[in-house]
């Protein structure tokens, strides 16, 4: 199930960062039950210049939007890979005795959150912030590529094994080999033996009529050589030169009949092909559905460190500096919605309820979430996860 965090920076102005947290939980959190929260520690980053920060603020937007899209494509196709389906058949085997848990960096993806703590080692805070946001959206960028590449090769062996199966695996399809013993077809220089699918609905009329339905018919040779669902599959003997007249007969009385060579080579090569399919689609399975265990933590990560990086670039342009804000990791009770953003408002946004609450208002209406996000009286975004 998805759930929805805000990350909020709290302005301080003259108060310390330990009295705007303590602020922040006692009109939020324990009986007033309006968000549970979580303090976060804002990295030292390098702020760089008005104009590259502005540039920035708009790039983020865009940045975040992506990994937030990757995120939710590779979290639903692992759901898709790893739904359960009982026995499990060639298509979609069961995966019980498997972990499918998702997770970043080895913890839960709310742990992460609750606990974040900026990765130095592979994002330099002395780093300028462009090279930071390119290096991690370059990162994305690789990553959508081959996941595109991974679930392309998938498909493709699906398409194909669904390909195979529909030839063989059924009354419908032209090949009846696996259903037909040799020993029933009879094949010389005049005579020749027909399939023929026989709906159950029709079987006493092709039993009573099926000798009239054109001269040259073998009397007593149509034998029952498989059944399935509501259809028989039945054979004929007859003249090669009547063969055209009976199946167009045949079609009259609402049945199919049609040539049959028995080929053994085709036919063990077409299984041959199917388990070689059945294997492969199988092993693409498992690999892609480890490659999204294995890459949704990174993905995660890169987006949080994309939005940390907009959320101090956002309260640097809005709050000015030096950098004295409070981030806030915060889970609201989706109840009380309304009343947690009033809140945070009053204490947090100057009291500037009548420009901001109207603005907000307003936003909602045209249901623009980057709008609402930049009409706070404070810095907030929205987190899935």
């Amino acid at each position: 199930m998805t759930i929805a965090y805000w990350l909020v920076s709290l302005p301080l102005d003259a108060s310390s960062a330990d009295h705007a947290w303590a602020t922040l939980q006692r009109h939020t959190g324990g009986s007033n039950d309006l968000s549970i929260n979580y303090r976060l520690a804002c990295p030292d980053l390098r702020v760089g210049t008005l104009d590259s920060l502005l540039a920035l603020s708009d790039d983020l937007v865009k940045i975040c939007g992506t990994a937030e899209q990757t995120l939710e494509r590779v979290r639903r196709q692992h759901d898709e890979l790893t739904s359960a389906n009982g026995g499990g058949s060639a298509l979609e085997p069961s995966t019980s005795e498997r972990d499918d848990r998702l997770t970043v960096e080895g913890q839960s993806v709310e742990r992460y959150l609750t606990t974040f703590e900026w990765d130095e080692g592979k994002n330099p805070c002395r780093r300028a912030l462009k090279e930071t946001v390119e290096k991690l959206s370059e990162r994305l960028l690789r990553i959508e590529d081959e996941f595109k590449l991974k679930c392309g090769q998938l498909a493709t062996s699906k398409n194909q094994l669904s390909s195979i199966l529909r030839k063989s695996g059924g009354l419908n399809s032209k090949d009846f080999g696996e259903y037909i013993n040799p020993a029933d077809i009879v094949e010389s220089e005049n005579l020749t033996t027909l399939v023929v699918q026989v709906p159950k609905s029709k079987t006493e009329e092709w039993v009573n009529s099926y000798e009239t339905l054109t001269n040259f018919v073998v009397p007593r040779s149509s034998k029952v050589l498989h059944v399935e669902d509501d259809t028989e599959l039945r054979s004929v003997v007859l003249f090669r030169r009547v063969v055209d007249v009976f199946i167009t007969a045949a079609r009259d009385i609402g049945c199919t009949a049609k040539e049959y060579s028995h080929d053994p080579e085709s036919l063990q090569a077409m299984k041959s092909q199917k388990a070689a399919l059945e294997q492969e689609v199988n092993q693409r399975r498992e690999s892609l559905i480890e490659w999204c265990q294995m890459t949704y933590g990174e993905i995660f990560s890169a987006m949080m460190h994309l939005c940390m990086v907009r959320i101090f670039v956002e309260s640097i342009l809005r709050y000015g500096l030096p950098p004295d804000f409070q981030i806030v990791l915060m889970r609201p009770n989706l109840k009380y919605v309304t009343k947690l953003r009033k809140v945070l408002n009053q204490e947090f946004g100057n009291d500037a309820s009548s420009h901001w609450d109207d603005a907000v208002a307003g936003a909602a209406e045209d249901k623009s979430a980057v709008a609402a996000e930049d009409m706070y009286s404070y810095v907030s975004l929205t987190l899935k996860a």
